[in-house]
């Protein structure tokens, strides 16, 4: 994903609110209001769908796995931190402890990754992992220390998921290091998920930084992995950076979670790992190309050229009112 510096102006806030017309917690300066505690969360089902999140933690990143762990129809088992991501462990565990607190879920178990990005990724501006661990929107240091750390890592812990849950499934919100290290290393293990969920790519924007050969961030970082996890045996659903749309969904103007990624210095300019999160649970807000792919490695990282017939999805288009009702349905829930 890209990140980068950008302060709203408030005449511009207050216009797109005005537009969005909803009614939203903030004062006549068009800034949010801090304090407030989100609404309980829906009760979960029984046929709940068991989801490992993979997250390198920017703020989007928040906003999804918050998302993910309220709904009902989604049972989180873990989260799993990518070595190549912009936040990585042990600052993650501590940025998750916050995070679970803040929005009174009970903890899932994290995972650190420990493989290492492949010879053409391109790493993260270390400032993106500054800001997101200082600027996120999150209030920090609120974590009560519940928050457990999987002895085993990453790609182990994915294994051993796969195979205690029948069903499962990866959103994947960052690199997909870890997703297309348990492909190599136990393919067995891969070939139960029931499917994986990737923000990454691009189809045919521009590239976000032709300078350094990167297509777009999350697939750059590591674009073997990608093109891996691509071309690999289990279904999977991209979601590119075209179709996502640019600024704060309304669907977010809530307590805690309507902080992250908003009126900091460290923004999160389009919510894509959000979008990703809710159209893995509403898979009808989206249209989408199926085929095969391929995935630019080396010029344009994480550029896909559909090359023929095949099953792997590629979202080309979002219907961002439907994901504004799905936020609120689960942020805004209420006993």
């Amino acid at each position: 994903m890209r990140m980068r510096r950008l302060r709203l102006a408030v005449s511009s806030l207050g216009v797109s609110l005005a537009v969005a017309g909803c009614a939203v917690p903030y004062d006549d300066d068009g800034e949010l209001l801090a304090g407030g505690r989100l609404a309980s969360a829906p009760v979960k089902t029984h046929s709940a769908v068991p989801v490992v999140i993979d997250s390198d933690l920017a703020p989007d990143d928040l906003a999804a796995i918050s998302y993910l762990v309220r709904h009902p129809e989604v049972r989180v088992v873990g989260v799993t931190v990518p070595t190549t991501g912009m936040v990585t462990c042990p600052a993650g565990i501590a940025l998750l402890d916050d995070l679970f607190t803040a929005i009174e879920a009970k903890p899932v178990p994290v995972a650190c990754g420990e493989e290492p990005r492949g010879a053409a990724g391109v790493p993260f501006p270390a400032w993106w992992g500054i800001g997101s661990l200082t600027d996120s929107g999150l209030e920090r240091g609120v974590g009560d220390g519940s928050t457990r750390v999987s002895r085993r890592p990453a790609g182990r812990f994915l294994a051993d998921a796969a195979r205690r849950h029948p069903g499962l499934h990866v959103v994947a919100l960052g690199p997909l290091t870890e997703v297309a290290a348990l492909l190599r290393s136990d393919p067995d293990a891969y070939v139960r998920l029931a499917g994986v969920t990737t923000m990454a790519g691009i189809v045919e924007e521009p590239a976000q930084d032709s300078d350094l050969g990167v297509g777009e961030w999350n697939a750059a970082a590591d674009p073997e992995a990608f093109a891996s996890v691509v071309a690999g045996p289990v279904p999977v659903t991209v979601v590119p950076h075209d179709p996502v749309p640019p600024g704060r969904p309304a669907g977010m103007a809530v307590p805690v979670v309507g902080h992250l990624g908003f009126a900091t210095d460290f923004e999160s300019p389009a919510f894509w790992d959000l979008a990703t999160a809710a159209l893995f649970t509403l898979p009808v807000a989206a249209r989408a190309e199926t085929g095969t792919w391929r995935v630019d490695v080396r010029d344009d990282r994480g550029r896909l050229t559909r090359t023929g017939d095949g099953t792997v999805r590629v979202v080309t288009a979002l219907d961002a009112a439907r994901l504004d009702d799905a936020y609120r349905a689960v942020f805004e829930a209420r006993d």
